[in-house]
């Protein structure tokens, strides 16, 4: 007798309306103890963030619309809000009591952790989660700690994906320059002040308006805002090195451009923030410098600036580390190791 399909829905907040995860990247005739899968994509993304209520509203109301016709075995939400959306409004969704669909919250992470009235429905909502993904050992303890929950139901998963740049792209800007790529929780305070303490040496920041709102960049850092995806990252390929200055010890933040600079081979200085360490080893894939320290950021650009070969030899095992740790096939590796465990042997 056929076995049914194992049922999966992923809901999203991506942009593209067809996104749904790594099914794509799965062998198509790919089954688990003799079921095949079978998914459904919901991705959310509104035009603008303050439609992003109605939008994640009417999502869940489409997920469990889906449940109804047929129930899905695992439901799988991507950020926090995600999460929260489906376990404190679409507790339909996931089907009968006595037999509920798997929930796994995956790219668990947050910028800011909740306070107050959000926290605490965040809380009561993630009661309901049977096991959160999290891309650095530091966010295990974090999370467990301040949400109260069981750190066993916290899950390491690599932060896998396919590299920024297909090849090599065409310079747009000539001569050497340090190169700082991102908007999420970033200190560019604490790189504008590095900027004035090396005046001899070229900056350039491709960030979010926001993030320079109150500054005052030196003449020696170029900022550039809201760039098209290829064009920040030729700037990242071509920059002597990368820069990622993070705004405390305690940001879990920053893992989109460390590991895609990694994968095209780039060396990088960055803040030892939370789970850092887990993917850049000090002098030997990259610099960690302490966090609001322009005085050991400006260092740590003055020795690659000086040493050539430093820097190359960086770069070359930042690119073989991402190779082996940090690809699309590591992270279809991790959920068959999900399906394994809640669906029986392959």
């Amino acid at each position: 007798m056929t076995q049914p399909p194992i049922r999966i829905a992923t809901l999203s907040d991506a942009p593209d309306p067809d996104w749904a995860w790594i099914r794509d990247l799965m062998a198509p005739d790919y089954e688990i103890a003799g079921r095949r899968l079978h998914w459904t994509p919901y991705s959310l993304a509104a035009p603008r963030k303050k439609l992003q209520f109605a939008y994640r509203y009417a999502g869940v109301r489409r997920l469990i619309s889906g449940a109804r016709k047929q129930p899905y075995d695992l439901i799988i939400t991507h950020g926090p809000w995600m999460t929260t959306w489906v376990e404190r409004v679409g507790q339909a969704a996931k089907g009968p009591k006595e037999n509920p669909a798997r929930h796994l919250a995956f790219s668990f992470n947050f910028t800011d952790l909740p306070t107050g009235f959000r926290k605490s429905v965040m809380k009561r909502a993630f009661d309901g989660v049977d096991a959160f993904a999290v891309f650095t050992d530091a966010e295990q303890g974090l999370y467990a700690d301040y949400f109260n929950i069981d750190r066993s139901r916290f899950w390491r998963a690599p932060w896998g994906v396919a590299p920024p740049l297909a090849g090599p792209q065409p310079r747009t800007i000539e001569g050497d320059y340090f190169a700082a790529l991102g908007g999420e929780a970033r200190d560019y305070a604490v790189l504008c002040e590095a900027a004035r303490a090396l005046p001899g040496t070229r900056f350039v920041a491709v960030a979010r308006p926001h993030n320079f709102e109150g500054l005052n960049p030196p003449e020696n850092l170029e900022v550039r805002f809201n760039l098209p995806f290829e064009e920040a990252w030729e700037i990242v390929q071509h920059a002597r090195a990368a820069l990622v200055p993070l705004r405390s010890r305690e940001t879990p933040c920053g893992l989109v451009t460390l590991v895609g600079a990694m994968h095209i081979g780039k060396a990088q200085i960055v803040t030892d923030a939370a789970g850092a360490a887990d993917y850049l080893r000090d002098g030997e894939t990259g610099l960690l410098v302490p966090p609001g320290d322009a005085s050991a950021l400006a260092a740590a650009v003055t020795r690659l600036e000086a040493d050539p070969a430093l820097t190359n030899r960086l770069g070359q095992a930042a690119r073989d580390f991402a190779e082996a740790n940090c690809s699309e096939a590591r992270t279809i590796a991790f959920f068959e190791t999900v399906l394994v465990r809640w669906f029986g042997e392959k």
